[in-house]
Order: C-alpha cells, then sequence, then structure tokens
C-alpha cells in the first residue's frame, strides 16, 4: 500500500497526472465550496484544470475575506490544517492565493487518500 501523501506541493505534484483523480478532486471541491456561494466551471481537461480552479476561486475567496465572510468555516469544512494557515501569512503570494491553493490540495490529498485506501 502507498502512503498517504502529505499536504505539500512536491508530494501531491504526481497526483496531478492522473486524470479521473483530478476530475474527482474538482467534484469535491465543488460539493465543499458550493454551500458558501463559491461556484466555479471546469472544462474537464484534467490538463488545465488546477489553473481552471484556481484562477475561478480565488477571486471569490479574495471576495469573501473582504466581506468578513468566516474564512475559518470554510477551512474547516474542507479540513485544511490551521497550522499550515497560520504558516501562510509568510508566504510571497496573496492571502486569497495561499488559501485556495491550501484548499485544492487539501481537497486532492482527500481524493487521494480515499483512492489509496481503496485499493
Amino acid at each position: 500500500m502507498e502512503s498517504i501523501p502529505k499536504l505539500t506541493e512536491t508530494d501531491l505534484k504526481p497526483w496531478f497526472d492522473k486524470p479521473q483523480l483530478i476530475l474527482d478532486c474538482a467534484a469535491q471541491t465543488q460539493k465543499d465550496l458550493a454551500q458558501y456561494g463559491i461556484e466555479f466551471n471546469f472544462s474537464g481537461n484534467a490538463e488545465t484544470i488546477y489553473e481552471e480552479l484556481f484562477s475561478q476561486i480565488q477571486p471569490q475567496i479574495e471576495s469573501l475575506l473582504n466581506k468578513g465572510t468566516s474564512l475559518m468555516e470554510i477551512l474547516y469544512r474542507v479540513d485544511v490544517d490551521e497550522a499550515k494557515v497560520k504558516i501562510i501569512s509568510r508566504e510571497n503570494e496573496s492571502y486569497s492565493a495561499s488559501i485556495t491553493r491550501l484548499i485544492l490540495w487539501r481537497e486532492l490529498q482527500k481524493v487521494v487518500t480515499r483512492f489509496l485506501l481503496s485499493k
């Protein structure tokens, strides 16, 4: 059995080449974020889906931050590690971009974990 991947870009990068898992990740993301009014469309092209999702979700996260919506509620729903959220304030990208990245990585991690445990 493969080990469960960590929530890092390096560990998750190989899974971006698995089209069905990427589509499952998009569906999981859609399910988790819809209740907060975050909606997006994706082409179904696994090669561009990360960029598609990121470019549509990030501005909505930014808008929610500006409106004072409880970001912690969204992060709790998605199950993003609080320690990771505390670390991102030291990164060079915008806060909303960092949050979006953490959300997408966590959604992929959930899908990959289910895939590995179903083997």
